[in-house]
């Protein structure tokens, strides 16, 4: 079973994504805030982490680039979940950071699965360097 962490302030996402993934054979793990997220993956150690851009206490931009200069963390897809990056400019900002993809909301459940499944795919082969 893969780990995915949901770091996502919105009540009724979370809700929504806890019913959608473990059925779909993936263990999930909450967070409403960019620190108890933080904590969380340092914890969990995920094979996916789904982050929010607008959160509470913390832009999630800044948080992808932080958990991409971490060596324990860096590692980690990044799968960037946003009603904003609409605009080229905000998507090439997460990427820049470190996301691996991006998602816009509302979340269609199917294309998430899918995104999720190719993310942690392409994780799991063995590099060629």
């Amino acid at each position: 079973m893969y780990r995915i962490i949901v770091i996502e302030d919105s009540s009724v996402l979370r809700k929504l994504l806890q019913k959608t993934l473990p059925p779909e054979g993936y263990e999930c793990f909450m967070a409403a805030s960019a620190a108890a997220g933080w904590d969380l993956c340092r914890k969990q150690k995920p094979d996916l982490i789904l982050l929010d851009v607008n959160l509470p206490d913390d832009n999630g931009i800044a948080l992808c680039r932080r958990m991409k200069e971490d060596p324990h963390l860096r590692h980690i897809p990044i799968l960037i979940m946003t009603g904003e990056a609409v605009e080229v400019e905000n998507r090439i900002e997460g990427l820049e950071a470190g996301a691996d993809d991006y998602i816009l909301k509302p979340l269609a459940p199917k294309e998430l699965l899918l995104r999720i499944r190719g993310l942690i795919r392409k994780a799991s082969r063995p590099s060629r360097e």
